[in-house]
Parts: C-alpha cells; structure tokens; sequence
C-alpha cells in the first residue's frame, strides 16, 4: 500500500491517492461501529460454532445430572496455557461477582476441577493476574485472564 501510494503521488494521481488514504479509515470506522453493536470476532466465532459446543455438551453431560458445567479452550496462544475459555455454565454464576456464588456452585466447580483438572477455571487468579466475565450467548461466557501471573 505504501509503495502505490507513493507511485500515486509522483504521478499525480490524487483521487488514487486519497482513495488510497480513505479507504483504511472508513475500514476502522466501520470495525468501531459493528463492535458497538456488538458483532465481535468472538460473537460471530460462537455464533459458527455454537452448535457443536451445544452437542458436546449434551453428549457428555446428561441433563439429569442437575445444572451442567463445561469449559472448552477459547483461545490456545500457548500449548498448555489458555487465556480466554469459553464457559458453558447453565446455573449463570459464574457472572456473579466473586464470592457470591453459591456453596452449591461451588461444590460443583470444585467437583468439576478435581475430575477435569486441565479443563478447570478459577475465578481467584492471584495477586497479579484480573479475569474478566462476559456474556456471549445463553449460558455460554468467556472468561479471560487477561494479566497471566506467569507464563507456561
């Protein structure tokens, strides 16, 4: 782009030029305005992909078994470490603030974590790491560890 920008220039082509220079910004402006909305690359992943984590769940966990509990690695910049992972938590307490889900839950998790335990997820980092909670579609959250304490 750099490079017909600047073949643009010498030869005087000033509608290439500014065309050029637009285009980009109108790329970002309207990148900005679909995130308002909330298309992100994050909804329109779990929007493709949705049902297969729908039938993974309910291949693995019957409904009988009270409310279900699942995580699925988000997002594996490094080999065993993930810093976002998709939660499948039907209970919806895991977007309570910390500390306020109930002991049931809690049982749960811990019940979850000790069966699982590479698939498990806390919601106490640490001292140096934050994790974040949001909402991405029925039962489904992402949680993101965004400040890691340490690397793998």
């Amino acid at each position: 782009m750099a490079g017909s920008l600047c073949f643009n220039l010498v030869l005087r082509r000033w509608r290439r030029v500014l065309s050029l220079l637009a285009t980009p910004l109108l790329l970002l402006v309207c990148l900005h305005l679909l995130a308002i909305a909330g298309i992100t690359p994050d909804s329109v992943r779990f929007a493709l992909t949705k049902q297969a984590y729908l039938a993974e769940i309910k291949r693995a966990d019957p409904p009988e078994e009270g409310q279900r509990f699942r995580t699925f690695v988000w997002d594996d910049t490094f080999r065993h470490k993930s810093y976002s992972t998709l939660v499948y938590d039907e209970s919806d307490e895991i977007a309570l603030p910390k500390g306020a889900q109930t002991a049931a839950w809690q049982k749960r998790l811990q019940k979850f974590c000790s069966e699982k335990r590479k698939e498990c997820v806390t919601l106490d980092p640490g001292p140096n790491a934050f994790i974040s909670v949001s909402k991405i579609g029925e039962h489904f959250y992402i949680l993101d560890d965004s400040l890691p304490a340490a690397f793998p």
